[in-house]
């Protein structure tokens, strides 16, 4: 749709971290012009565990229809931002497609990164990134970083959910407001 931001949130699996983010951030952006997806890099058809579906009933969240979604990594270019739960899924997106590269990040790595940029002009999202972010350092993908992945509460009790909906919330509120124009951007 013209004039709106697409994101691609991306786990392993789409069972637990991509989802949540993607319902989370759906919340936080609050009609503004950004629309939320998940995928995972697994095969697609599974529930959310029963936690994670119960302590998302308790937030306000409707996990109950959930399936995940294999994506397809070859055809990820109508994405804006593609935000991955962990450098893991980052390096296989970009290794699939390298002309994504300017575009993939861990969500907390694109949080830190969006502190110091200014705010993209409105509705050219992609290209931007594309012209701002290609000469990142792609190091910044080598091996696995708790400053970079958002830990998997798969298969761990209630407490390790809440704290990855509450690191979610923290780095998606960040990320909002760094791609929302600034009022005075309006038009």
């Amino acid at each position: 749709m013209p004039g709106q931001t697409e994101v691609l949130f991306v786990c392993r699996a789409n069972q637990c971290r991509s989802p949540y983010a993607e319902a989370i951030a759906t919340r936080l952006a609050n009609g503004r012009p950004i629309r939320f997806h998940s995928g995972g890099l697994l095969s697609g058809g599974m529930p959310m565990p029963e936690t994670g579906r119960r302590l998302g009933a308790a937030l306000g969240y409707s996990f109950g229809e959930h399936r995940s979604r294999e994506l397809d990594l070859l055809d990820l270019d109508g994405f804006d931002v593609i935000l991955t739960a962990a450098r893991e899924q980052a390096r296989e997106i970009v290794g699939a497609n390298p002309d994504l590269w300017p575009r993939v990040f861990t969500v907390k790595q694109f949080s830190r990164w969006l502190d110091d940029q200014r705010r993209p002009p409105r509705a050219i999202v992609g290209s931007w990134l594309d012209a701002v972010a290609a000469d990142r350092d792609r190091r910044s993908l080598l091996g696995d970083d708790p400053a970079d992945d958002v830990a998997d509460p798969l298969g761990l009790p209630e407490p390790a959910w809440t704290a990855m909906v509450d690191e979610l919330k923290t780095h998606l509120a960040r990320i909002i407001d760094g791609l929302s124009p600034r009022r005075s951007d309006q038009s």
